[in-house]
């Protein structure tokens, strides 16, 4: 079990531009993110090679501030309090869609149940919920992305957090911040630049960041194989012990 380069997270419906307008209140997405417990979905599911994230980045990306934005901890009672203050004492129902380890998102959708959120799983092809969420259809949507194996934060934060169809937000401090890390040359600046807008993504929850993905690689304990980050195995250098 080895890491990739691939990470999950969620997006809620920030702007209100979906039929279930709850999620525009910062305090129905706090509840959200204290209602899931990601550490027991990454250890008892995904694999020990999963790590929990914190900003909408891989950790071993370039200007990833993962350890440097506010954090989220798995506090149900506090998510039914946030659900309380935010008028929904015994919480509401929603959507949630996903395409991709629906055994991952049951377990969100469970943690939900908990504080109150009945969620109901709309589980379809990668393509039809991407142009759900596109239009601003998705109340909730969990899903993934690979950075096509590149190791800076600009192949994640880069897409989803510059304005158009990717971004849930559309925030101009953020997009605009994340734009010009994207196009300096100078590795301090950058590093600023990306924890300005991660800071911001990650308190105002225009995304709640899950895990990282884990794969199973070998089975056989004879096989010399060494696996790396960016989720391509090079059976060339493989051998036999």
């Amino acid at each position: 079990n080895a890491k990739t380069m691939r990470v999950s997270y969620i997006a809620m419906d920030v702007d209100g531009s979906s039929k279930y307008k709850m999620f525009k209140d910062k305090k129905v997405r706090m509840a959200v993110a204290h209602a899931i417990n990601r550490e027991a979905i990454t250890k008892n599911l995904v694999g020990p090679a999963s790590v929990v994230i914190h900003a909408p980045c891989h950790p071993d990306q370039f200007g990833c501030m993962n350890d440097d934005v506010p954090k989220w901890e798995y506090d149900p009672e506090k998510a039914k309090a946030l659900l309380k203050e935010a008028g929904y004492p015994d919480g509401f129902e929603t959507e949630i869609g996903a395409y991709r380890q629906r055994e991952y998102t049951e377990a969100v959708i469970g943690d939900l149940a908990k504080v109150g959120i009945k969620a109901k799983l709309n589980y379809m092809q990668y393509r039809a919920l991407r142009d759900l969420a596109w239009k601003g259809e998705t109340a909730i949507h969990h899903m993934t992305w690979g950075s096509n194996s590149i190791p800076d934060a600009s192949a994640i934060t880069g897409v989803f957090f510059i304005g158009g169809k990717d971004d849930p937000a559309d925030d101009p401090e953020v997009n605009k911040a994340v734009q010009q890390a994207g196009t300096t040359t100078d590795p301090e600046e950058r590093k600023t630049l990306y924890k300005k807008a991660m800071s911001k993504i990650a308190g105002e929850l225009y995304w709640l960041p899950m895990f990282t993905y884990a794969k199973y690689y070998v089975f056989s304990k004879d096989l010399d194989f060494k696996t790396t980050p960016d989720e391509i195995p090079r059976f060339y250098s493989a051998k036999w012990k």
